[in-house]
């Protein structure tokens, strides 16, 4: 029988879904829209906004472009977030 998941990575895995969440509201973007930029379907998308996936972190590194903003702001270990001056930070184009 698998052992249960430990709470502090439940916590953090809906931590990351809350900021990927909070960031996608921010920049007026649906579910859908999210989805259709980093190749997902909406379903997925809200499956890792909820915290029930886990999101690896190709994955995270596709939202936080899509999104306009560090990947950092997505996985911070703060309560806080503050996107009054994020700006996106400039990685290499693919």
């Amino acid at each position: 029988m698998p052992e249960p998941e430990p709470e502090w990575s439940v916590l953090r895995r809906r931590a990351i879904g809350d900021r990927i969440r909070t960031v996608r509201r921010h920049r007026k973007l649906t579910q859908e829209q999210l989805a259709h930029a980093v190749g997902l379907e909406r379903r997925t998308v809200h499956r890792h906004e909820t915290g029930q996936r886990d999101t690896p972190l190709s994955l995270l590194i596709a939202i936080a472009d899509a999104l306009d903003v560090p990947l950092a702001v997505l996985v911070a270990d703060t309560l806080e977030l503050d996107l009054r001056n994020v700006h996106r930070d400039h990685r290499p184009t693919r």
